[in-house]
């Protein structure tokens, strides 16, 4: 399948989810600045091809902010490999999201029908069971890809060999080649 194809079909497990979730997700106490999630939670995960929606959502930044983007991307992988917990590469200054409209599902999936502080979100279990569903079925979509911390998909997404297997259409033999 062909990445376009592939992108597409990924949006729309995204919008299937949003439309089963709704109507559990309207007790959500999250807001705009909010961010435990991004900080707390312990890994934003993500598929292969959300990882290059996001790095060619990156394409379409200032040159500077793509560069400190790159470069936080890096320090967080880093950090992800001595520590559970690492604060997310681009959540801003200002407590919000520097993807937002391209974040992965890891993110997508996480709501709070209570503050989070400590315990870490709230989720309603119908909806966790309906985010587990979306999961394997955005897996099976990117059987052809690894699954894995969110700064290290796009570090492999940065390497030419891994990059071009993948978007030929190949199965990666091992995501761990280029680390």
């Amino acid at each position: 399948m062909d990445i376009e194809t592939k992108a597409k079909k990924l949006l729309e497990l995204y919008q299937d989810f949003e439309e089963k979730a709704r109507v559990h997700r309207e007790a959500a106490v999250c807001a705009v600045g909010c961010a435990d999630c991004c900080i707390n939670v312990g890994s934003v995960d993500a598929v292969t091809i959300e990882g290059w929606l996001i790095l060619e959502r990156m394409k379409g930044m200032d040159p500077q902010r793509h560069s400190q983007l790159k470069k936080r991307i890096e320090e967080n992988a880093r950090e992800k490999k001595v520590s559970i917990y690492t604060r997310c590469a681009f959540l801003q200054d200002n407590l919000n999201c520097a993807i937002y409209p391209v974040r992965p599902f890891s993110c997508r999936r996480l709501y709070s029908v209570v503050r989070c502080g400590e315990n870490g979100p709230t989720v309603h279990r119908q909806v966790w069971r309906m985010a587990e569903e979306t999961i394997a079925a955005i897996q099976a979509l990117d059987g052809d890809g690894c699954f894995g911390h969110l700064s290290h998909i796009l570090l492999l997404l940065q390497e030419p060999r891994f990059r071009k297997t993948y978007l030929s259409g190949d199965a990666v033999a091992n995501c761990t080649d280029c680390f």
